[in-house]
């Protein structure tokens, strides 16, 4: 495997992380909004505090795969 492919690899195995991370923020967001009512504190806390992780996590994942590209241009 070339190095290029090996690049196009990471690639996407960062665009699929990213694809889970949208989809989890996804669901604890329809929780939130399903049980703000009737949760407790506790949860609604966890649940908030887990959106802003994964919001990070994926910030961080978008910029090391928009690293990654400008290094597949070089290459």
């Amino acid at each position: 495997m070339g190095k290029i492919d090996k690049e196009k690899e990471e690639i996407s195995w960062i665009k699929f992380w990213i694809g889970v991370g949208v989809a989890a923020i996804m669901g604890l967001v329809s929780w939130l909004v399903n049980h703000y009512t009737t949760a407790e504190t506790l949860m609604l806390l966890l649940d908030i505090v887990s959106i802003i992780m994964l919001a990070v996590f994926i910030v961080m994942l978008n910029k090391i795969g928009l690293k990654k590209i400008k290094e597949l241009e070089e290459l």
